[in-house]
């Protein structure tokens, strides 16, 4: 039995959440599970071929031409799709492409997207066979299990492009799924839950990736987000510490060395997070990672430990300043607890980014206006502002549709969700729009100001790292996303003044280049040479430290001594035109 999954392309460019390039993670423990059982399976991930909206810029049919020669080559019996509301649009038509292609093929859908759309979604896709709602891993085992029961007794999974009835009978026995029964669509009701996580085995056997869990569920009630709904339970289940290290530590040895943790709610297990980050230091991984949480849930012990394990970042959803505004929303969390958590994020050398909403119900200018003065006083290092959205299985989408402002139709449309303002009668988008350009421009005049807060931790065995934590936050300056961005002022000086109080700190190669870089800029290449000399003091064998200073002499016409530096990286197809140039020089 041969079991293709895959992660569509969303209806839109990404502009703000890259994350939405992956494939989720869910999808690598279903492909394990099934691997594991001795099913062929494998994932195809169309997210980055582009946007499916023919509107876009690029070729709204490139992620639809990827899957139809995908499954001309690999001929699937069965195609299972993660659908959210943005990838819904391509789903369906990945969907109805396999259906001509391969007509005996199951077509499933699970994720988000279809467990709470699944009425819409049987009704909009003809060729959808089964949905698998919330948690997937039993419900998908079972289903390939009777899938596979039925070719191997009939030869076929469908007859006349429906389920064959021995089949739907044998679904009808599996907890968790949707599936078309005849002329009806048949919910079996809820999906059973892995009560032990560590019982699943280890993706990392099968796949290489960054992004990891260590739980599942989150403690909140959000109003704007589906993921109480979708697990079924409050709970929150969690792998043991032990098995996280031994996923992370595979895919170290596969070459991965920064991860992406996305637990709603990483640090709400503090214990956990200890035993976690104690593994990782002893093993000395060198990794880097990021993690999201709550303000609430910040233990200022566990930070110096994730700091030394490798984090060097927290995101944390603030969402709104007013207290009014938060608690329409679920998250009545008050802001002396937010400042509070940012402060010791901070302290810790850990960049504490913060997550803001705007246009929620009851917005207003006075409401904007305490986002910002909140915003304020935490001093966030990164920041991302969504305009609100709803969509199916969250409580805001529920009480549009009570007051009758939407219905299910409405996703027949190209949308990948559905703003807030567009709902709501009292708002409107210029008005919505300008209370998201108030907030962005509040944090890029005030950015400079917040990295200025930053001081120096008491902690002398901590000096490296912050050195670290200073000069990664330069490079986004010189050479990172604030560089390229015209809303930040002043950024190379930023940048210069964050790489100098890092070597105040301690040594530190990467504030030694990017000094060095932005004298090279200024084309003072004697400056920069002496401060790569003194880099090279502490870091002889630093790779960044000789290409920059190979270069510097390349640039004063010294090509014999610059090929000094390049040759022991000479491995590396990067610098062949360096070594290639000076080669010719020295030859002259």
């Amino acid at each position: 039995m041969k079991v293709l999954f895959v992660n569509p392309s969303c209806l839109d460019p990404r502009v703000t959440d890259p994350d939405a390039l992956q494939v989720p993670i869910g999808l690598y423990y279903l492909a394990t599970g099934l691997l594991d059982q001795g099913w062929i399976s494998g994932i195809l991930n169309l997210a980055p071929a582009g946007p499916a909206n023919a509107s876009a810029k690029g070729s709204p049919k490139k992620a639809l031409n990827l899957f139809t020669q995908s499954i001309m080559q690999e001929k699937p019996d069965i195609i299972g799709f993660s659908v959210t509301s943005p990838t819904r649009i391509n789903a369906m038509a990945c969907a109805d492409k396999a259906r001509q292609i391969l007509p005996d093929s199951l077509i499933v859908f699970g994720g988000p997207g279809a467990t709470f759309m699944a009425d819409f979604l049987f009704g909009a896709c003809p060729a959808l066979d089964v949905i698998v709602k919330g948690e997937g891993e039993f419900s998908t085992g079972k289903l390939v299990h009777a899938a596979k029961k039925a070719k191997d007794r009939f030869g076929t999974i469908h007859q006349t492009q429906a389920i064959r009835k021995e089949l739907a009978q044998d679904l009808d026995r599996i907890p968790g799924i949707v599936f078309r029964k005849g002329l009806n669509i048949h919910d079996t009701g809820q999906s059973e839950l892995v009560k032990d996580l560590d019982t699943l085995s280890h993706p990392s056997r099968y796949f290489t990736y960054q992004h990891l869990s260590m739980s599942r569920g989150c403690p909140g009630r959000c109003t704007f987000c589906g993921s109480p709904k979708f697990w079924g339970t409050s709970l929150v289940r969690r792998h043991s510490p032990q098995w996280l290290f031994e996923e992370i530590k595979a895919l170290v040895q596969k070459g991965v060395t920064h991860f992406f943790i996305s637990d709603d709610t990483f640090t709400m297990d503090s214990d956990a997070v200890r035993q976690l980050c104690q593994k990782i230091i002893n093993a000395d991984l060198g990794i880097t990672w990021n993690a999201i949480s709550r303000v609430d849930y910040i233990d200022e012990s566990v930070l110096g430990l994730m700091r030394r394990a490798g984090c060097i970042q927290i995101s944390f959803g603030i969402e709104s300043g007013a207290e009014a505004i938060k608690k329409i929303l679920g998250k009545p969390i008050d802001n002396d607890t937010c400042v509070a958590a940012f402060d010791k994020v901070r302290a810790a050398g850990i960049l504490p980014r913060a997550y803001f909403i705007y246009g929620s119900p009851g917005e207003t200018d006075a409401t904007i206006q305490e986002s910002i003065d909140l915003m304020g006083r935490l001093g966030p290092l990164s920041t991302v502002f969504y305009m609100l959205v709803t969509f199916p299985g969250t409580a805001l989408y529920n009480r549009a549709l009570q007051k009758g402002w939407t219905h299910d139709g409405v996703w027949q449309k190209n949308i990948e969700d559905l703003p807030w303002w567009e709902l709501d009668p009292d708002m409107d988008f210029e008005q919505v729009k300008r209370w998201g350009d108030r907030l962005r421009q509040a944090f890029f005049s005030n950015l400079e100001e917040f990295v200025n807060r930053i001081t120096r931790h008491p902690d002398k065995t901590s000096a490296s790292l912050h050195a670290d934590f200073l000069s990664r936050l330069a490079m986004t300056f010189s050479h990172g996303e604030y560089a390229r961005d015209n809303r930040v002022r002043n950024a190379e000086q930023i940048a210069e003044n964050l790489f100098e109080k890092a070597l105040q700190s301690y040594p530190c190669a990467r504030a030694f280049q990017g000094l060095a870089m932005i004298q090279q800029k200024q084309k003072n290449f004697p400056k920069a040479m002496a401060l790569l000399d003194k880099g090279l003091s502490h870091f002889p064998e630093n790779k960044d430290l000789c290409v920059c200073m190979g270069v510097c002499l390349m640039n004063t016409g010294d090509f014999h001594n610059a090929l000094t530096y390049f040759t022991p990286f000479a491995h590396d197809p990067a610098l062949g035109q360096y070594i290639k140039i000076c080669k010719q020089k020295t030859r002259l």
